[in-house]
């Protein structure tokens, strides 16, 4: 119990780092599908038509953000 967890976690998350960088998009890809898969396993119905709507409009925020920036890199 009186383990280190932010040293526990810091070490995962270099871990996982330098294995994306290493092996690049397409391990980053798998580790998401297979992360994907083990949640399904626990909740069939996940993810339910709120997460799926917060996370679509999470994504055109970001891609919102990302022309905007593009367009004054350009400009």
């Amino acid at each position: 119990m009186e383990r280190d967890w932010d040293a526990a976690r810091a070490s995962k998350d270099a871990y996982w780092r330098d294995r994306i960088v290493r092996l690049g998009a397409a391990e980053a890809l798998r580790i998401a599908g297979e992360l994907r898969r083990q949640m399904l396993m626990l909740r069939q119905d996940w993810p339910g038509a709120a997460q799926r709507r917060d996370d679509l409009l999470f994504h055109v925020h970001l891609a919102e953000r990302l022309r905007r920036a593009g367009a004054a890199r350009r400009g």
